[in-house]
């Protein structure tokens, strides 16, 4: 029986120290059938190429620098494989991450993403006894249709889930305009579409390090995210006015909470008609 093949794309700019140790823990995975994407976003060094040309089944990519987003959807565009898989270059996989993955997904068709819990490493890779992903009350709202608990709440962990490729539709892929944020935006509304499925062992090892450069780090950059969600359901054709009303009241109340978070001085409160009854027009309003 012929296995699928499965496509990991990696995006990188300006950061070489962890690039060769991403693509190992690709190489060396158990399951073999891979094809492998470095997407260089415009670096000023070719390292990327270098470390890439070490390996047979590792691709290198150079574009213009356009963002992560602009850098992930263009290496779907060039993947050929059956799943898509995202590794940020900082991060790393156990090596069976794939196999299990790709079992579950081939098992189970109605699922179109496995994702997991990840374990935390710190700037040199070593495992720092932490574990993220659902608390033990939490694992069941994690996977099947799970639009609703998840929007404006949670969303996948960074280089954890396993993609099938015919997800990844003209209004499917990720927002080339937003700064940061994308991964938030892209789940969200993939969660909308599509089932998932929820792994509690950990497969990808998340490296945590002090860089201000990181987006993660850059909170000020979420600020407004919600509202450029809101629009990009509405690209969706979603029509529903009770659906959009619902999905303006999570992501306004999801907004303020960042906006307070990071305003403590300065907080918005919202009135139960803000929140449930003028969600949309309040949120398309709120200066935020």
């Amino acid at each position: 029986m012929q296995t699928p093949l499965v496509s990991i794309i990696i995006t990188t700019y300006n950061r070489e120290k962890y690039l060769e140790e991403a693509i190992l823990s690709v190489v060396n995975q158990s399951y073999s059938n891979i094809e492998i994407l470095v997407i260089d976003d415009g670096s000023k060094e070719k390292y990327a190429e270098v470390i890439c040309n070490k390996y047979k089944k590792c691709n290198y990519f150079f574009k213009e620098n356009g963002g992560v987003s602009s850098a992930r959807n263009f290496g779907i565009e060039k993947s050929k494989g059956n799943y898509i898989a995202f590794l940020d270059d900082d991060d790393f996989w156990k090596p069976e991450k794939l196999k299990i993955q790709v079992e579950l997904l081939e098992n189970n068709q109605d699922i179109d993403c496995i994702h997991s819990s990840l374990e935390v490493v710190n700037n040199l890779g070593k495992p720092l006894d932490i574990q993220k992903g659902a608390s033990k009350e939490k694992v069941d709202k994690r996977s099947g249709y799970v639009f609703w608990n998840a929007i404006g709440v949670w969303l996948v962990k960074a280089s954890t889930p396993l993609i099938r490729k015919k997800v990844f539709v003209k209004d499917m892929m990720f927002d080339e305009t937003l700064e940061a944020g994308e991964d938030t935006d892209f789940y969200q509304r993939m969660f909308y579409r599509h089932k998932i499925l929820y792994i509690e062992e950990p497969l990808t090892f998340y490296r945590e390090y002090d860089n201000d450069l990181r987006l993660s780090k850059q909170h000020e950059k979420y600020v407004g995210l919600e509202k450029k969600i809101y629009n990009n359901f509405i690209k969706m054709n979603i029509s529903n006015p009770f659906v959009l009303s619902k999905i303006a009241s999570k992501l306004l109340v999801s907004g303020v909470k960042r906006y307070n978070f990071l305003n403590p001085q300065n907080k918005i409160k919202l009135r139960f008609l803000d929140k449930y009854i003028f969600s949309i027009n309040t949120l398309n309003k709120i200066k935020f």
